[in-house]
């Protein structure tokens, strides 16, 4: 609803799930493939236990860096206010 309105073109959306973690998608698809974690374990497959660590990795030091960089060239100054003053990954830890 945010992009659709023509008052926000060109503006970063903070508000929702945003105003707790810069990068709120990516600790929800962390959290999903924790779950199957959980399955992982229970079929005795541990290498697929390994799969939620290696994609929780990728999105801290491969996506995450990478998004950002590109949000601070497409934004500037307000993605930068914005990402000091919200945590990057975790909501309220990190």
């Amino acid at each position: 609803m945010f992009k659709r309105d023509p008052a926000n073109k060109g503006r970063l959306y903070t508000g929702g799930l945003f105003s707790r973690s810069v990068h709120i998608n990516y600790w929800g698809d962390t959290l999903l493939f924790t779950g199957f974690t959980g399955f992982a374990m229970l079929t005795g497959s541990w290498w697929a236990a390994i799969f939620p660590a290696l994609m929780t990795a990728m999105f801290v030091w491969f996506h995450i860096p990478r998004q950002d960089a590109h949000m601070v060239e497409h934004y500037g100054q307000p993605f930068v206010d914005y990402a000091a003053r919200t945590k990057k990954f975790i909501p309220y830890v990190y």
